[in-house]
């Protein structure tokens, strides 16, 4: 199916994908999917234990030095005897108490209770500058995530109660990932927390293709249940050559990629491969065969070389090379263009079973409903409707009101008796299917009442609109989210003045978008407005941000030439009214390279 985008965090969150249906899988073969599909600034770099090697491990300073660089920082937990929730790593003191009595060094977070284990100083084995570091409880992770809600952790369960630890929690849960090495531990943790995130880690670089393929089978029997993220430990064997292999790591990479799971690699330090965490030609490869993210002992390197790899994006950069067929984002013009009623349940349906994504046009009524309705009044859309109910909107009318209209009959016999569709629909649909995504398009609402009501669902919306401000205020509201911000060049603006525009936009940094949508006018003799230099060149600034660079045909938009057009220039999706003719249109443009 034409889709894509992941889904969990883009964030991730990460741009991930929605599964195929409609293409064959071999077509995505062909396109070596690279990093740089995804916006850069959404992309996972998980600190190990903390800080990695940059500050003492699981301690509050790590914690807090890791969100400062961008990272998610990545947590051991184990129960004190008392049973409190707390951070540390080891099964007992030896390595983190260096000076300590040989035998207190031999017990465990279990033999001490909360109060004799924040006694000790868990910084100094790091150095002077850290003494003091005390070990650190579940609830002073929660303050300081509740502290800013785009911060992030991960916690790798040593020796904890599941359900203690869901209960501690909850109110942050969708800032927390669980990660094991155990995947009927994510099975059990996606039946006991509410909206759970889970991360199955795998090698320690011990194991090679044939042994991760027999774990990849007993995942593949349970379909992968509880797991949104997989971290994978990349090796060097002693003749220098990845472990596992190169085949392994993109073919499995695409597989999981292609189920909406997240592939994280770390490269794993061995005695064959002992500069690993400092290895950057290393994390390139990784990136190259298609790693979404890294783990890392040193975040600086990480960002260093994902840094060189989005501004090396190339100027002659073409769909069919970088974008599996079926993962190209094609959004349905408020829900499927010219091919449906818009916006109603019926037909987002139909666009997620085709592969499309749907646009709905948010707005709220009388009474304060959200619901999925373009225009400001309702002329259009009741054509036989008595002029005073025409004049009015959904802003004039109650739910109840409004679901005494027929949406669909304007669309032809066939579709007689579709109402308006709520959000409270939409958000219960997409918690079907976690890789379905929606482009919500905001006329009048109340943004933090929206993202309360869609929070469950955050990572599977994209927030659309003109103007930045409201997606800047979006993304501080729902930051595991997607944002588009869309670009008239017809009755709003000119084609003259889209770099204008775009220049004030990277100005801002871009402000955490995941798209960039231009609207463009094509003729008969394929002349394009804006001109196809200029979409070039915005879409090569796109690529070396990772933001989706999409345009909407206002002209010709169920002709073949346009999108032939609009792909040679180096277009990566698109918004159609004629979401049929454009899949058809992408089918034969990527079976031309076969």
């Amino acid at each position: 199916m034409l889709k894509f985008l992941h889904s969990r965090r883009f964030c991730t969150a990460i741009l991930l994908a929605c599964v195929a249906t409609t293409f064959a899988s071999s077509y995505g073969a062909e396109a070596n999917w690279t990093i740089r599909n995804k916006p850069r600034n959404t992309i996972t770099v998980i600190a190990h234990r903390g800080a990695g090697d940059l500050a003492p491990e699981n301690c509050l300073s790590s914690l807090e030095f890791s969100w400062k660089l961008g990272a998610i920082p990545e947590v051991d937990v184990r129960q004190t005897k008392d049973g409190r929730i707390v951070m540390f790593h080891d099964g007992n003191f030896k390595r983190i108490l260096p000076n300590a009595d040989p035998e207190f060094q031999k017990k465990t977070i279990a033999d001490l209770t909360y109060d004799e284990v924040r006694a000790l100083d868990i910084g100094s084995f790091r150095g002077e500058q850290f003494k003091g570091e005390k070990v650190v409880s579940i609830e002073e992770i929660v303050d300081a995530l509740k502290a800013d809600n785009r911060r992030h952790v991960v916690i790798d369960v040593k020796q904890v109660d599941l359900k203690a630890l869901a209960k501690a929690i909850y109110d942050v849960r969708f800032q927390v990932t669980l990660t094991t090495d155990k995947e009927d531990m994510l099975a059990e943790w996606s039946e006991i927390c509410p909206n759970p995130d889970g991360t199955l880690w795998m090698g320690l670089g011990m194991m090679n293709d044939e042994q991760l393929e027999a774990r990849f089978k007993t995942l593949r029997e349970k379909n992968f249940k509880g797991i949104n993220r997989f971290h994978l430990h990349v090796t060097r064997d002693a003749n220098g050559e990845l472990s596992p292999t190169p085949e392994f790591i993109r073919s499995h990479g695409d597989e999981l990629r292609r189920r909406g799971i997240e592939f994280q690699a770390m490269p794993w330090p061995t005695k064959t491969c002992p500069d690993a965490k400092t290895d950057a030609a290393l994390f390139r490869e990784l990136l190259e065969l298609g790693a979404m993210g890294f783990g890392a002992d040193r975040m600086d390197v990480a960002y260093k070389v994902l840094e060189e790899f989005y501004a090396d994006s190339p100027e002659d950069w073409n769909i069919r090379d970088n974008i599996p067929l079926d993962e190209v984002v094609i959004m349905g013009h408020r829900g499927m263009g010219n091919e449906a009623p818009e916006g109603t349940i019926e037909t987002f349906k139909l666009a997620w079973a085709s592969g499309i994504c749907p646009e709905a046009d948010i707005r709220m009524t009388k009474d304060g409903v959200f619901v999925s309705f373009h225009d400001d009044n309702f002329a259009r859309i009741l054509k036989d409707a008595p002029e005073d109910v025409k004049k009015q909107g959904v802003q004039d009318v109650t739910y109840d009101e409004l679901m005494t209209l027929d949406v669909g009959a304007y669309k032809g016999e066939q579709y007689k008796g579709q109402r308006v569709v709520t959000l409270a629909q939409i958000v219960e649909e997409l918690q079907k299917d976690p890789l379905r995504l929606i482009f919500c398009d905001i006329k009048n609402i109340d943004l933090a009442r929206f993202a309360r009501e869609t929070e469950a669902v955050h990572p599977q919306i994209c927030l659309t609109g003109p103007d930045i401000a409201p997606l800047i205020e979006w993304k501080k509201l729902a930051p595991r989210s997607k944002s588009l911000i869309w670009m008239p060049t017809t009755w709003s603006g000119t084609p003259e003045n889209l770099e204008e525009r775009f220049n004030k936009l990277r100005d801002q940094g871009f402000c955490g978008l995941d798209f960039v949508q231009v609207h463009v006018t094509v003729d008969e003799n394929a002349n394009v407005k804006p001109t196809l230099d200029v979409l070039r060149r915005v879409g090569t600034e796109c690529r070396k941000q990772g933001i989706i660079f999409e345009v909407i045909s206002w002209t010709n938009g169920d002709k073949e030439y346009v999108y032939r057009t609009l792909l040679d220039a180096g277009l990566a999706s698109f918004a159609t009214d004629f979401p049929t003719k454009t899949k058809e249109a992408l089918k034969k443009y990527y079976d031309e390279k076969k």
